[in-house]
């Protein structure tokens, strides 16, 4: 009898421990989103990331090595935290976008972006990313920022456990 329950306690054991739910993060990091590796062939050097962080935004500032030989890439995310709540990273976000008169809306991200050169600005779910790289405004500048932006898009709803909208 005591061999039967033992064995029934271990096994329920072992079954609870295979079942474990994953983590999901509520604070990111702009390193969390776009690491120095992930970012390496988008801007054909190996980046060297610096990061901070505020009250209201976190910031990684990825260099070349020496400075001066790529483009700076910065990444900013703001979210909400107990100083500011969802509705307010929101409103900063569209005032972001309305000081800029020459902003312009980006659909295929399936959230609200926008790209008001050098950077392009997402939101989604109380997180608003903002992303600069390289210079200029031509396709090539729309296409590394808009690749960076899906990259790190992806990596957010991984991290947060948020829903991926397919294509």
């Amino acid at each position: 009898m005591i061999k039967t329950i033992v064995i029934a306690l271990l096994s329920l054991i072992l079954l609870c421990s295979c079942s474990e739910e994953q983590e999901f993060k509520t604070t990111i990091y702009p390193s969390d989103i776009l690491t120095p590796t992930e970012l390496e062939p988008y801007v054909g050097y190996s980046p060297v990331m610096t990061e901070e962080t505020s009250r209201r935004v976190s910031t990684a500032t990825y260099t070349s090595d020496p400075i001066g030989t790529g483009d700076t890439v910065i990444v900013k995310v703001y979210q909400k935290n107990q100083l500011q709540t969802e509705e307010q990273v929101r409103a900063y976000f569209d005032e972001c976008q309305n000081s800029r008169s020459d902003a312009f809306s980006i659909d295929s991200l399936d959230v609200d972006a926008y790209i008001a050169y050098p950077f392009i600005h997402y939101y989604t779910n109380g997180y608003h990313v903002q992303i600069g790289a390289g210079t200029g405004s031509d396709n090539l500048q729309k296409a590394l920022l808009m690749n960076l932006a899906k990259l790190s898009y992806e990596n957010l709803t991984k991290l947060t456990g948020m829903n991926i909208v397919e294509e």
